[in-house]
């Protein structure tokens, strides 16, 4: 910006003499008048724009990924990174180059140049298949677990007005039911809490029959589950082979929840229509959404998963799922979430041969409709995670996540965020706290910002 600083009198485009203030006042109304540049960058890739703000806003705020603290710290994290890069690349660069043609240097390279420019690890780089043709630009639309769950999905959250004075309850599952009721949303019933040593009836109790299930009030997945297997006559199988009576396990729930609270809820079974993907276990789908300019949710992604180690007799811990296609409600290729599977792709499900690509999930309008009425109930975060059932009576939300995983999300599409319908949306909200901050950035005393 050129301003009047030292001149005593100023010549304007006509000619005509000012003084210096009259020139500063034009200075400063021609400035007003100028649309505002924040240092917003319309072409910068969603994910860069996304860890440069986790950088220069100190959005860090717990170690949430990975799961051991010590390696957030700065000089531990960049050791365990490249200790980890080179198993990657010794596990599948040979791998790689035998069915794509990128040499094993040239994704040394690649993995090298990407860690310093992009900040992404080797497992990015290999689970994104960000070695495929034009893995630069789909590099800089792709976010990670790091900073999304270490700071930016929270900040995200603090964006939206909280309505009332509360955060929306989602890891508390009884709170969570107890809103879905009121706002008339399909979850599943709780028919009975153990809080505190007391037992309580909810949802009609425990009707005689049905097999049950057992969860921690605030555990996450199928931490802290127990199935329990209606054997006749008023017993329950459990998973030790034991036969017990219905009174007599609600009395040791009772006394074991004097040191965590749990909640008790009728087992759900899968639809005829997807029935073959799974033997034993509840197939969930993960649907995306994302509140838009004026607060109203879009689903961005939606995709099928199966959970293999809920599987007693698949001995397999990898968790399967295939991209559901948001118009058409086709289901594409399956995949796996570990490493050693990362190049495989299933036509048909690997463990129980049902076809997958090209199958038709007939619900999906349904289970469209669940997410978008979920999400109006939970209107006070920006961005949420469903994991809905399709079951013979209907679809049911089986719970809400703020922190949903991008990085299996990103893989099973095989494609990055950035260049997905959550990008136009997600870099709306971005924006909008990269606007909230003032520039230069000033760190509060307790910030914790380590550098990537």
């Amino acid at each position: 910006m050129n301003a009047p600083l030292t001149r005593r009198l100023v010549i304007d485009d006509e000619g005509r003499i000012g003084a210096p203030t009259q020139a500063w006042r034009d200075f400063i109304a021609s400035e007003r008048a100028r649309p505002i540049d924040w240092g917003l960058r319309p072409a910068e890739g969603l994910g860069s724009l996304a860890r440069r703000l986790f950088r220069d806003l100190a959005l860090y705020d717990q170690p949430r990924h990975p799961a051991v603290p010590l390696l957030h710290w700065p000089m531990l994290r960049q050791i365990a990174l490249a200790a980890h890069a080179g198993y990657c690349w010794a596990r599948l660069a040979s791998a790689v180059a035998r069915r794509n043609g990128r040499s094993r240097t040239e994704q040394a390279r690649d993995m090298v140049r990407l860690a310093w420019r992009e900040r992404l690890d080797a497992q990015t780089y290999y689970m994104q298949e960000l070695y495929r043709s034009g893995g630069a630009r789909r590099a800089a639309d792709t976010l990670t677990r790091y900073e999304t769950k270490n700071g930016l999905f929270s900040a995200l959250r603090r964006l939206a007005p909280r309505q009332p004075a509360e955060r929306s309850p989602l890891g508390d599952k009884l709170a969570f039911h107890a809103r879905c009721r009121q706002h008339h949303v399909p979850a599943v019933p709780v028919l009975m809490s153990a809080i505190r040593g007391r037992l309580e009836t909810l949802d009609g109790g425990v009707a005689e029959g049905c097999d049950l299930f057992v969860k921690l009030r605030r555990g996450k997945g199928a931490r802290g589950t127990t199935l329990l297997r209606y054997a006749g006559a008023g017993a329950y199988l459990l998973p030790d082979g034991r036969l017990c009576a219905l009174d007599a396990y609600l009395r040791e729930l009772a006394r074991a929840s004097t040191r965590a609270d749990y909640l008790v809820q009728p087992r759900l079974v899968n639809h005829a229509d997807i029935a073959d993907l799974a033997s034993e276990s509840l197939i969930v789908i993960r649907v995306i959404t994302c509140l838009d300019a004026v607060g109203t949710p879009q689903v961005t992604h939606g995709m099928l998963r199966v959970i293999a180690k809920l599987e007693p007799s698949w001995n397999d811990a990898t968790e399967y799922a295939a991209p559901i296609d948001l118009r058409t409600g086709r289901m594409g290729a399956m995949t796996g979430d570990k490493l050693p599977g990362i190049l495989d792709w299933h036509e048909r499900h690997p463990l129980t041969g049902a076809p997958v690509a090209g199958r038709l999930l007939t619900a999906w309008p349904d289970v469209q409709a669940a997410a978008i009425k979920a999400h109006r109930a939970f209107t006070d975060r920006i961005l949420l995670g469903w994991d809905i059932a399709v079951t013979p009576d209907g679809v049911i939300i089986v719970e809400g996540n703020a922190m949903p995983d991008v990085a299996f999300l990103q893989r099973v599409h095989r494609q990055p965020i950035g260049q997905s319908p959550l990008a136009p949306l997600l870099r709306h909200h971005l924006q909008r706290l990269e606007l909230q901050h003032s520039y230069p950035l000033t760190r509060s005393p307790t910030s914790r910002s380590w550098p990537l």
